[in-house]
């Protein structure tokens, strides 16, 4: 497992940020989006 992959598992959902990390792309995805705009991975 790489690098990328190692901090893709480790990420944490925190639902009251501004903001929160792609587990795909690692790119920035807005409050209240439900894709993310760099990678278009649906997250709900």
């Amino acid at each position: 497992m790489g690098d990328e992959e190692r901090r893709a598992a480790d990420a944490v959902v925190d639902l009251d940020a501004d903001a929160s990390e792609c587990p795909a792309c690692l790119g920035t995805i807005p409050r209240g989006q439900g894709r993310c705009p760099g990678c278009g991975l649906r997250l709900f």
